[in-house]
C-alpha cells in the first residue's frame, strides 16, 4: 500500500507540473532564494548542499529518480535552506508552490509522500551524525555504499557512481580532502573500488561492506 501511495503521489505531481531537463552541474535550487516550486526528480542524480554563514558547505545527501526536493521551504513559506545541484544530466518535474500546497491539502497520497520524505531526511541526518563516531576510511566507505544504493548504476564490473568529486566526499564525511584521498587509496589497494574523474566504481560492494564494519576501523571511545 505504501508503494502504491507513493506512486499515486508522483503521478499527481507529474499531472500538475512541467517536466524539464537539466544538465550536469546545473544549480536547480539556490540557498536563500524564494521557495516558489517543488521538484520531483525523474532522471539523473542530484546532491543537496547545506551552506553555513561562514561559507563552509556540507553535502547533506545524494538522491536519484523519485526524490522530492524543495517541499520544505514551500510548505513553510521560508527561503531555500540549501543548494540543489545536478550531479549528472537528468530531468525533473517542476510544480508551482501554490499548486503543490493545494495538492497537499487535497491529496492524501501527496501528504504521505511529503511525510515520508521528511522521515527519510531525518534518517539521513541521523546516519550522518552516527558516521562521525567512525574513522575517515569507515565514513568514506559507508557513504559510498549509501550512494551506490541511491544513484549507483549496476555494471558487469561493479556499481558505478557518477558525478561525485573527492571534495563532495570530503563534504559528506566532514573530513579534509587529504584524509579522503588517503582513504580512497586504501580502498583501492584493498581491491573494492576504482576511481576516475567524477566516477567511482565499487567493484566489491559486499567486500566493502565487510571492510567498513570491521571493528578495527572504528574510533576508540
Amino acid at each position: 500500500m505504501t508503494d502504491q501511495l507513493v506512486e499515486a503521489a508522483r503521478d499527481a505531481l507529474r499531472a500538475a507540473g512541467r517536466p524539464r531537463p537539466f544538465a550536469a552541474g546545473a544549480r536547480l535550487i539556490t540557498a536563500g532564494s524564494v521557495s516558489d516550486e517543488v521538484l520531483l526528480v525523474e532522471g539523473g542524480a542530484i546532491k543537496i548542499v547545506l551552506a553555513d554563514p561562514d561559507g563552509a558547505e556540507t553535502l547533506a545527501g545524494v538522491y536519484g529518480p523519485g526524490a522530492l526536493v524543495g517541499e520544505s521551504g514551500v510548505m513553510r513559506g521560508r527561503p531555500r535552506s540549501a543548494h540543489v545541484v545536478a550531479l549528472t544530466a537528468g530531468r525533473a518535474v517542476h510544480v508551482a508552490g501554490s499548486t503543490f500546497r493545494r495538492l497537499v491539502d487535497e491529496n492524501a497520497a501527496v501528504r504521505h509522500l511529503v511525510d515520508r520524505t521528511a522521515d527519510d531526511r531525518r534518517q539521513v541526518a541521523d546516519d550522518r551524525q552516527l558516521r562521525q563516531t567512525h574513522d575517515v576510511l569507515t565514513r568514506v566507505g559507508t557513504v559510498l555504499l549509501s550512494w551506490a544504493r541511491t544513484v549507483g548504476v549496476p555494471t558487469a564490473s561493479g556499481v558505478l557512481v557518477h558525478g561525485l568529486s573527492q571534495r563532495d566526499i570530503a563534504q559528506a564525511v566532514v573530513a579534509s580532502e587529504k584524509s579522503v584521498e588517503a582513504a580512497l587509496g586504501a580502498l583501492r589497494a584493498a581491491g573494492v573500488l576504482t576511481t576516475s574523474r567524477l566516477a567511482i566504481r565499487i567493484t566489491g560492494p559486499d567486500e566493502l561492506a565487510r571492510l567498513v564494519s570491521t571493528p578495527r576501523h572504528r574510533r576508540s571511545p
